[in-house]
């Protein structure tokens, strides 16, 4: 699958997303890391207009 130069973007930024919450995770406690994570989905969703639990459901692995 080719993507766009956009699509090339979007993924190395969520990429680094992913990687930065890796390391905030291992040096947060429990209740900071789900504030954090509770902070990116009400950013993305503001800025995406797509709601992230709602479009990966709750529990599951996306």
């Amino acid at each position: 699958m080719l993507l766009s130069t956009t699509d090339d973007t979007v993924l190395e930024a969520a990429e680094a997303l992913g990687e930065e919450l890796a390391a905030a995770e291992a040096d947060a406690s429990e209740f900071q890391f789900s504030t954090l994570l509770l902070q990116c989905n009400e950013a993305i969703t503001e800025r995406t207009d797509v709601k992230y639990g709602q479009a990966c459901g709750a529990g599951g692995d996306c």
